[in-house]
């Protein structure tokens, strides 16, 4: 039996100690939402820590939300600047393997910049700390390497894949050569980078001096 949860009404004010040098801001202006204690919406992702500690939910709610992984106990919520419609709603999301860094992204970003960002949290704080943004389309899918070093991104309309450093959030990897969309990017431990999209192909990426080349590409059985 769920236990009954106290409603509150919370003005929420976008803000963002830390941006992308020459994106646009998003408003400041007081959103009003109702905190439920748990997901309003359908949940599109889910990722867990390295150890086991933690499970991170993102949803079309606008928010992403970090339990307990062994009790369910909700431990923190963390809410992006969000708009009208669409902006905000999330259908990436990815907790860093150490713990320490929450990604999401989906619809966000579009309404002010015209283009999309991925946003970082601190876990333990819930600060936004950093925007990653000037991507042409949605954010379907985040992933972090085993390794903590490399966040990847799948993004719709065939704008293919990204990669960034997480020591500097620089963007050192694109690959725009896909029809479709992806929807799903994973490391191995040796940081090689497999994507999956809606164009039929399954791609395999290679890593060596901190950027990423394209190894082989195959298509699935049954286009």
């Amino acid at each position: 039996m769920f236990k009954q949860k106290t409603l509150k009404i919370l003005a929420l004010t976008s803000f963002l100690s830390i941006t992308t040098a020459h994106a646009n801001e998003p408003t400041t202006e007081p959103i009003l939402r109702i905190e439920t204690g748990m997901h309003t919406a359908q949940i599109w992702r889910i990722g867990v820590d390295a150890a086991e500690r933690f499970l991170l939910t993102a949803s079309q709610d606008k928010t992403l939300r970090l339990w307990d992984l062994h009790t369910g106990d909700l431990l923190k919520t963390y809410r992006v600047p969000i708009g009208a419609g669409d902006e905000g709603k999330l259908y990436s999301g990815a907790i860093s393997p150490d713990g320490e860094w929450v990604a999401g992204a989906g619809w966000t970003g579009y309404e002010w910049d015209n283009k999309h960002s991925i946003y970082l949290f601190n876990r333990a704080s819930g600060q936004l700390v950093q925007r990653l943004s000037g991507l042409e389309k949605g954010i379907a899918h985040l992933c972090f390497s085993q390794d903590g070093q490399y966040l990847g991104a799948s993004l719709v309309v065939g704008q293919g894949v990204r990669v960034w450093n997480t020591q500097t959030w620089q963007q050192i990897f694109s690959d725009t050569d896909y029809a479709d969309s992806s929807y799903w990017c994973d490391f191995d431990p040796q940081n090689r980078l497999v994507t999956t999209s809606f164009d039929g192909y399954l791609r395999l990426y290679s890593s060596a001096s901190d950027s990423f080349s394209l190894v082989a590409k195959s298509d699935a059985p049954g286009g």
